[in-house]
């Protein structure tokens, strides 16, 4: 499940941390954090879309096609909160929620998830 892995590293340090922080509520004030969760959540809905095919094809891990799929809605919606005005860190609990409900289910299968933060070209 490295796709899984790569989105789930991918959300907790873009979108998750400054959320929680309170630097998603206002994204006029912080631009640059704002643009980098918007990135991340691209990379992580397309990382989410390549995992909820291993999951399809996999007898395996066939319990999870339904959480990811719940998973790639909500951040879209997360999206759209963040477009239209901000994000509150309960607007990304739900997710983080969701990302510990798969991880669990998918170490309950035999395949544990193992968070990946990609690379940034900056650091």
């Amino acid at each position: 499940m490295l796709h899984a892995g790569l989105a789930f590293g991918a959300f907790h340090r873009w979108i998750y941390k400054p959320a929680k922080a309170g630097d998603l509520s206002h994204p006029l004030e912080h631009k640059f954090t704002t643009v980098k969760a918007a990135l991340a959540a691209a990379f992580v809905y397309h990382e989410l879309k390549l995992a909820l095919a291993d999951a399809q094809a996999s007898p395996t891990l066939s319990k999870l096609v339904a959480p990811i799929t719940d998973l790639q809605n909500k951040l879209h919606d997360l999206a759209g909160s963040v477009k239209s005005g901000g994000a509150s860190p309960a607007d990304v609990a739900g997710l983080d929620t969701t990302v510990s409900s798969i991880k669990s289910q998918a170490a309950a299968a035999g395949q544990p998830i193992t968070e990946q933060t990609p690379a940034t070209p900056s650091g």
